[in-house]
Order: structure tokens, then sequence, then C-alpha cells
């Protein structure tokens, strides 16, 4: 898990009471918008972060409408476009999505369970059934090992370690 979760990008303002449209990644779950330990910062300045306090936020095409306590008007949404929205992943005060999203699986060690090291988690594709882990190794190598129990045999969030089981051709370029 990383210690900032991107959930996404403020792209234009929305309406003129300081309504913000949240372009989500794919690390964005809903309840994420009722935390306490939510910052902002601009891609091009991310030192210089500041805390934010979301006074409501719902899905709007796709996407989200996001209200911030103190940003009232629409001159004062303006200037935080191009902001993205993070939380804090060391404090995380909200119900984790059910299902997976990138930033719980990314970095992860992923072994065999005959002992062989793969590589790390790099990267989480959703499928409209599964999720599948794109781990790549020191090489650059990259597989793609579906996460789904009869790959996945253990996860030790503690450890930041994945032992999967292979079958014939799940390895093979």
């Amino acid at each position: 898990m990383t210690d900032k979760i991107h959930l996404g990008r403020f792209v234009k303002v929305f309406g003129l009471r300081g309504e913000l449209k949240l372009y989500a990644s794919d690390d964005f779950w809903p309840e994420a918008l009722q935390s306490e330990v939510l910052f902002i910062a601009r891609e091009t300045d991310p030192e210089n972060e500041r805390a934010v306090t979301v006074e409501y936020g719902k899905p709007h095409g796709g996407q989200y409408i996001v209200k911030l306590d103190g940003v009232d008007n629409r001159d004062d949404a303006q200037e935080i476009v191009g902001e993205d929205l993070f939380l804090d992943g060391t404090q995380i005060d909200v119900p984790l999505p059910e299902r997976e999203r990138p930033h719980q699986a990314m970095g992860m060690s992923v072994r065999t369970d005959d002992g062989r090291h793969l590589g790390n988690v790099t990267n989480v594709l959703f499928g409209p059934e599964q999720s599948v882990y794109e781990v790549t190794d020191e090489n650059g190598k990259v597989a793609l090992i579906p996460a789904v129990p009869a790959f996945i045999v253990s996860r030790d969030e503690d450890k930041q370690e994945i032992v999967i089981r292979v079958i014939p051709g799940l390895l093979d370029a």
C-alpha cells in the first residue's frame, strides 16, 4: 500500500457555488471522500500539499462532483482546477472498497509457491469479472497474473507479499 493514494484530479469548475468535477482515478472509491485525511497538491508542485475536507461528493456522468469546505464560489474553485486529490494511505479512516484498488497491491512482492521471486506488482488491470496483476521483474519482463483464488495462494499485507500458484502456460511469453 502506498503512502499517498491518488483519488483523482479536479478538471473543471461545475456551476457557480464552488463545486468541482473530479476525474476519478482507478484508486477512487466513493467512501474515500468522507475521510478526514484528504489533501490536494499539484503534480508540478507536490511539496505544496494542503489539507481539505469534502462537504459532499456526488456521482455525475461517470465522474464525481465534489464540494470542498471553504470553496464557495466559482473563482475559488477555478484556483483548484488541475490539483490532485489524495488520501493519506498511512491513516486510512474510512472503509476500504469491496473490490481491490491498485494502491492496495502496488509494489507488493510476488513469488511462486515453490519460492521463486517473480517481481513486484506494477499495475492492476480491471476486467468485468476479475482483476489482473501486472508483475514486472528486475529485467523489465512483465507477467499478467489473474487475481483469483485459483492462482493466489496467499497474500500477506504485513510482508507486502503475494504467493501464487503457477499452472502450465501462465508465465510463458
